[in-house]
């Protein structure tokens, strides 16, 4: 985020400048065989350098380094230095984890039924395997394809390491290395392994993707040992493997490789399986109303069929293909097909989808956790201003530090880059007054200051040292004023330190610039300098302001300090109070606060009513995402750093970057190529329409195929013959189905695109039952019109029998196929709102289709058709008609009750 670079113009004071690189002496021990090798204890991570490399930590290595046979040795003994996660994905093991899809087991029941039952229909056992077929095939081949191309990201990562090899220093690939192995690192590496630091000079590494801390940290190698209490990140002479070296270089020892690192273990707790998720609860639920549908129905269908026509097998073969004709047999491949296409949609957005629900899964969150560093900020420094000790805008003191910023050169840091590119007021660059350089003390992490000397026109010599307040402020003397230098006064102090401790307190961290009039050209101390905040992603505040729009709140969750989080969150516009903690109803809260939360009740109102979550652990996130999702939320996390595995897994949808660790990005349901919020929002939008025309398809074809069973129950009660044959019904339903292929295609109202949509099984039921028997109105009108205009009544004609059928057969697939146009939407069809141009063929076919059908003689005996008299084609026109008029009242009546359509 943008900083404030607080830059003060005052005197050095006090003496004593040096300079130091902590060093450490390897100790020579023997080789051991490689059957004795063994990793090193706990203890090993706090000890002194001189003890890692001695026989008692079992690491067997010289100062020159293993030779070439050891280190192969100790390669076949510990496996390469890779990750499970770095693993190409199976393509076998994908394919039996997509196959148990709750439609596909359902549909597979029912194949299995169809052909076990004397005499076995293949025809209904082939349609409906070929639709799990299609389902299975379209689900595994895109997560097998953005499986290989997150595998692709991380291998793309550079694989080499300087490693010293018997006094000869070698570049080898990083899956080589093994426990033993004396390696250098600098800066823009990114650590190897485990290790311990042997010998460093300025090493500073960041380690945010574990702490969520935004600050890299100084390590250097511990001749004494360090202390083991605390968190094992917080000891100094440590590395971690997938950390990265910001500035410095160290000669390390490499401790754990692989499997046994501790990125390592994460991964093997995160191979744990996974909650459901929303779009996977919804199919469930979805799945269990459609088997309460064929409890219910088939055997009330069984009974009153067998009474009526006195036949039992039939009346249970009929009864089997009721049940065949409640499960829309298409719904698994159209819905793997909708997300599918919206995948594609989102590959063009920059993105890579990992799992296919995750895109259903986007449109229906309501609530975005995001981790702060690297996701709402971008992973560089920005400076802010430059002000004197009064707090006044004051370009000299930029200046100052600018001519240091620049001495240091590319052994400076970040921060000193962006001294340099900062922007005045006016839009210009800052002009220096010509100088030479005499001496650069460079960055130290202990003093936490830099400091320069450099000489001008006239000769004389100026220290400038630049770093930390506290650091910089105990050794100033004097203030540099409107009146020129004078003596620090108390009021000076108390005015200086009350600017700064806003500054700090609004989340910003503060550098000062002193300097020091030299006699002659000398060093007189070494400064240390902290780092900044990271800057703003540009377009994070938009697009914030988008999501809000669009219904999701955003809560922010950082193991950064809590005034650094409110102040980026102030930026966003996430929090407006400046009284955010202390409030009735905080809306920030401390990893602490809610650990001293015991009751659940407790934790989840602070849960819901808080924005921003600081110093939260990746336990804590896990909690937070699970209490949210406990009330009710569709929750999507988005992070960076092995700190947000466990709430990526635990979320909905998970989301990251493709500069993420490796374990993060495996959490990951899905990933940006780019990091910016807007790709979100872009996401979520697609994800909406994705679920809108699933639901469409879902709504449109259990209502029409219950419609059809409520009106075969009440034939079967009137009739002395079923109203339509088993092949019949699976012909209907079958090109019924094809007619919502082009589903993923259409368009959708923008009004549904501006509020989260999940599934809702109680909502579907409601649909279901209020327009399952709206369509039956249709389907009796046929059967009154058979019954009393055309005379069919027995069974003694079959002929006559047939002509009935095939009334019903083009009455139910034209209306159902007709009636799409005006359920796909709230609106008034073909004049508000009109579907795609894919989706109007598509149906106008089926129709076409559907309609000259009975007219073809082949068709005569495969399924029973007759051709039906032309009387009955103006009949079939007024039913049209008619049902459109019905069903566009219903669906208003519908909408006003319920204050909603799909």
């Amino acid at each position: 985020m943008s900083v404030v670079s607080y830059l003060l113009g005052s005197r050095e004071g006090k003496k004593g400048y040096s300079t130091s690189c902590v060093t450490a002496r390897p100790a020579r021990v023997r080789i051991m065989a490689p059957s004795s090798f063994a990793k090193p204890t706990g203890s090993s991570w706090a000890a002194p350098p001189e003890h890692a490399l001695d026989d008692s930590y079992h690491l067997q290595v010289e100062d020159k380094g293993l030779s070439v046979d050891e280190a192969q040795a100790r390669l076949r003994v510990k496996g390469p230095n890779k990750l499970h996660s770095q693993k190409p994905p199976s393509w076998f093991i994908l394919l039996l984890k997509v196959i148990p899809n709750p439609f596909n087991l359902l549909l597979i029941f029912l194949a299995i039924i169809n052909a076990s039952i004397p005499p076995p229909d293949w025809t209904g056992f082939t349609v409906l395997m070929v639709m799990v077929a299609i389902s299975v095939i379209v689900r595994f081949w895109q997560e097998y394809r953005s499986g290989l191309a997150v595998f692709r990201l991380q291998e793309s990562i550079t694989t080499t390491a300087r490693v010293r090899r018997r006094d000869v220093d070698a570049h080898i690939p990083t899956s080589e290395l093994v426990p033993g192995d004396i390696v250098s690192i600098g800066p823009g590496d990114v650590v190897p392994a485990d290790c311990m630091v042997i010998e460093a000079s300025f090493l500073r590494i960041g380690q945010s993707q574990w702490t969520g801390e935004s600050v890299p940290v100084s390590k250097l190698s511990v001749s004494g040992g360090v202390k083991t209490e605390g968190s094992i990140f917080e000891l100094s002479n440590i590395c971690f493997m997938g950390t990265g070296v910001v500035s410095g270089t160290a000669t390390v020892v490499i401790l754990r490789t692989g499997k046994d690192a501790l990125i390592a273990a994460m991964s093997k707790a995160l191979r744990k399986s996974r909650d459901l998720n929303a779009f996977q609860r919804g199919i469930q639920n979805v799945t269990w109303l459609l088997i309460g549908f064929m409890i219910i129905m088939v055997p009330i269908v069984l009974v009153v069929s067998a009474k009526t026509t006195g036949n039992w097998g039939q009346a249970a073969l009929f009864s089997i293909s009721v049940a065949v004709g409640l499960v829309p047999e298409m719904l698994p491949a159209i819905v793997n097909a909708n997300l599918a296409r919206g995948a594609y949609l989102l590959s063009k957005k920059k993105a890579i989808v990992r799992r296919l629900d995750s895109v259903q899964n986007l449109g229906a969150m309501s609530v975005l956790c995001s981790d702060k560093t690297g996701t709402l900020t971008k992973d560089e420094i920005t400076m802010r201003d430059t002000v004197n000790w009064r707090g006044e805008y004051d370009v000299d003191v930029l200046k100052l530090a600018t001519i240091e910023a620049t001495i240091q050169g590319s052994g400076g840091n970040n921060m000193d880059a962006a001294i340099r590119n900062f922007v005045l007021h006016d839009g210009t660059h800052v002009q220096t007054t010509k100088y030479e350089k005499s001496t650069a003390i460079p960055f130290d992490f202990e003093r936490r200051r830099s400091a320069c000397v450099v000489r001008g026109v006239a000769g004389g010599s100026m220290l400038i040292c630049k770093g930390a307040f506290e650091e910089v402020y105990a050794r100033c003397s004097n203030i540099q004023t409107e009146k020129g230098e004078s003596a620090m006064a108390g009021h000076h102090r108390t005015i200086l330190k009350q600017q700064v401790k806003t500054l700090n307190s609004n989340g910003f961290r503060v550098l000062l610039v002193a300097t020091r009039q030299l006699a002659k050209s000398r060093i007189d101390d070494e400064d240390n300098f902290e780092d900044l905040e990271t800057g703003m992603t540009p377009d994070a505040a938009e697009s914030i302001n988008q999501l809000k729009r669009l219904g999701v709140e955003v809560k922010v969750l950082t193991g950064d300090n809590l005034a650094v989080a409110l102040n980026v969150c102030r930026s966003l516009g996430l929090v407006q109070r400046q009284d955010v903690i202390d409030s009735d109803a905080p809306e920030a809260m401390t990893g602490v606060d809610l650990a001293n939360l015991i009751d659940d009740e407790d934790f989840d109102e602070a849960v819901r009513s808080c924005k921003v979550f600081a110093k939260v652990t990746p336990d804590q996130k896990e909690s937070i995402v699970a209490s949210l999702k406990r009330q009710g939320h569709a929750v999507g996390m988005l992070g960076d750093g092995m700190n947000d595995c466990l709430a990526l897994r635990k979320a909905d949808v998970g989301i990251s970057v493709d500069s993420a660790a490796g374990a993060a990005k495996d959490c990951a349901d899905f990933i940006l190529t780019e990091k910016g919020l807007g790709i979100i929002v872009e996401s979520v939008t697609i994800g909406r329409v994705t679920h809108a025309n699933s639901i469409k398809y879902i709504k449109m074809v259990m209502s029409s195929n219950f419609g059809n069973v409520f009106s075969i129950l009440a034939a079967s009660a009137w009739l002395p013959f079923t109203p339509m044959t088993n092949l019949q019904i699976l012909a209907q339903n079958l090109l019924y189905d094809i007619s919502q292929i082009a589903i993923p295609w259409d368009c959708v109202d923008p009004e549904f695109l501006e509020s989260p949509k999940s599934w809702q099984p109680w909502d579907l039921l409601r649909f279901v039952l209020v327009l399952g028997p709206t369509s039956s109105v249709i389907d009796v009108c046929t059967f009154l019109l058979g019954w009393f205009y055309y005379g069919i009544r027995t069974t003694d004609d079959s002929y006559a029998v047939s002509q009935f059928q095939t009334h019903w057969f083009l009455q139910g697939l034209l209306t159902q196929t007709l009636i799409v146009h005006l359920l796909r939407t709230a609106k008034l069809p073909f004049v508000q709102s009109r579907s795609s141009v894919h989706l109007g063929l598509s149906t106008a076919a089926i129709m076409m289709i559907g309609f000259v059908l009975p007219w073809i003689p082949a068709f005569h005996k495969a399924l029973s058709f007759v051709n039906p008299p032309g009387s009955y084609i103006g009949f079939l026109a007024a039913e049209l008609l008619a049902y459109c008029i019905e069903v566009q009242v219903v669906k208003m009546i519908y909408i006003k009750l319920f204050k909603n359509w799909l």
